[in-house]
Order: structure tokens, then sequence, then C-alpha cells
């Protein structure tokens, strides 16, 4: 009878202490399972906070180099073209004669000066870059490279255009913008080629070049591989991902892809 009472006061105990050590698991496995979604948030959250970071500093990039862009525009075309104008004036009004082929040429003149600065207040408008396609975007700036004479440009479509999403074609849109400046600045390519290729689930661009290339592992490793870095961290912060091949005297190339939403 004793045994049985002690077997009893056991087996209540090892119940006592399986429910414990029980509750203390799932009290454990709850808290960790809390501290992984706390974690889980955190990231989340720091992810969203880089990438409005760097939108706005895109943003700003875009500002920039376009600001740049319409001081050049002003002073190498509008600037020149209203210099002749205002020299072919000159040259009429020291004519008793008035010559109407000039006339005309000084119209045409002045009419071109008023369109280019159309184009220019247009590009000015913050909300310009927004509402056009990113086609449109590259398409436009690849005008500009062309016009300027520093470089030829080709746009190659594949498939169907699509919209992407706003905040990811500004980030975009940035991306490509610094790779063609790098393709003159740094590279001195003579041509561009930009690529988009639309796909059922994501859109993909690349820039070619046939300037000089760099051997991208030595530019890393001497601290020359900022830009680069900042092309990758930008699409992945879009949701995306890139690319970068190179050779030296044998061009680079860079390609970008990013969902559409």
């Amino acid at each position: 009878m004793k045994n049985s009472r002690i077997d009893i006061y056991i087996l209540i105990f090892s119940s006592i202490v399986l429910f414990a050590s029980l509750v203390f698991f799932i009290i454990i496995f709850f808290n960790h399972y809390r501290k992984k979604q706390r974690k889980n948030y955190l990231e989340k959250e720091e992810l969203k906070a880089a990438f409005q970071r760097e939108l706005l500093r895109s943003q700003l990039e875009i500002q920039e180099e376009t600001f740049n862009h319409i001081s050049q525009e002003i002073h190498d075309n509008v600037g020149q073209i209203l210099s002749l104008a205002k020299v072919q004036i000159n040259i009429m009004n020291e004519t008793s004669d008035l010559n109407h082929e000039m006339l005309n040429e000084v119209k045409e003149n002045v009419g071109k000066a008023l369109s280019d600065l159309r184009d220019i207040a247009r590009s000015l408008n913050s909300e310009h870059i927004r509402s056009v396609s990113i086609l449109k975007s590259v398409t436009m700036e690849a005008e500009r490279i062309n016009k300027s004479g520093v470089g030829s440009m080709l746009i190659h479509i594949d498939g169907e255009e699509r919209m992407i999403n706003v905040q990811k074609k500004l980030i975009l849109f940035r991306i490509i913008q610094e790779s063609i400046q790098n393709c003159i600045k740094h590279a001195t390519a003579s041509q561009i080629n930009i690529s988009f290729f639309y796909t059922p689930a994501e859109l993909m661009v690349q820039i070619a070049d046939n300037g000089r290339g760099f051997d991208i592992d030595g530019e890393v490793q001497k601290g020359n591989g900022i830009g680069l870095m900042n092309i990758k961290k930008r699409a992945v912060l879009a949701g995306g991902s890139s690319s970068i091949e190179s050779r030296i005297n044998a061009g680079t190339t860079i390609q970008i892809s990013m969902p559409y939403e």
C-alpha cells in the first residue's frame, strides 16, 4: 500500500515536472518566436527606410544631373542660336534693302531656340520624370546626348512596353543615367547601346559601351568601386538585381533586372 502511494507521488511529481518543463519550453519558444518576429519587423522597416533614403537621393541626383544638362544646353545650343540671330539682325540693320531670305533664317533660328527652351522648361518640371515611362525618359536622355555630339546612343526594345512602379522607375532611371555618364566620362565610349527587354515578370535593361573597360576586381580592391557598389545597392533596394561585366579595351556591359511592382 505504502509503495503504491510512493508510486503515485512519483507519478504526480513527474507529471508536474513534465508539465512545468513543457510550459517552460513553450515560454522559451514563444519568446524566441517574438524576438525573431521583432527582428524581422525591424529589418523590414530598415529596408523601407533605406529604400526611401535611396529614393530621395536618386531624385536629388536626377535633378542635379538635369540642371547640368540644361545649363550646358542653354550655353551650347540656345545661346549660340540666339547669338546667330542677333548677328543676322545687325547685318540687316546695316543694309538699306530688306533681305527676306535672311529674315526667314532669323525667324527659323528664333523658333528653334523657343522650341529648345520649351523642352528645357518641360524637363525642369519635377513631375515630368514621374509622368512618362522609363523608356521615354531614357530616349529623351539619348536625344540630348546625341545632340551634344559627345557620343552616339542607340535604344533597342524587345517585347511590349509595360509601366513600372513610379518609385522603382526613379531609382532605375538614376542607375541608367549614372551608367551613361560613366560611359562618357570614365570609359570614353563613343557608342552606347541601351536595350529594354520587357518580360512577363520584370524589366531587364542592358547598357553596353565600346569604351576602354576596366578590371572590376582590381578597381574594387583599390577602393574605386564605389560607383559599382552603388548600382548593385540601388537595384537591390528597389527589389531588383544587377550584374556588371567589363574587360580592358573591350567595353563594359551593365544589366539591371527590376520587377514591375
